[in-house]
């Protein structure tokens, strides 16, 4: 599996937030905003992009999707690999 973070800012300042804050996993760069247009979390008002936490399967589908009301607070990785159902159980 791989873990990845998605971060409006420049790509020198998504790398400085993850080393800063000793991530474990890669922060990638969407400075254009098009992962947040195309998983429907742009904020365009602000322009940002509404805190959320995709999980993606092999195939490319969104198993799990998260609106989170506050970028400050974030589920643990495996709370929410947790809530995912076991691989070929219906999904709830």
């Amino acid at each position: 599996m791989t873990l990845a973070g998605v971060s409006g800012d420049p790509l020198d300042i998504a790398e400085a937030l993850a080393r800063d804050q000793e991530y474990s996993f890669a922060v990638l760069s969407d400075h254009a905003r098009e992962v947040m247009r195309a998983y429907g979390v742009e904020d365009p008002a602000n322009e940002t992009a509404w805190p959320a936490i995709f999980v993606i399967g092999p195939e490319g589908k969104v198993l799990k999707r998260l609106m989170l009301e506050t970028y400050k607070e974030r589920p643990l990785v495996d709370a929410i690999l947790e809530s995912l159902p076991a691989e070929g159980a219906p999904s709830p």
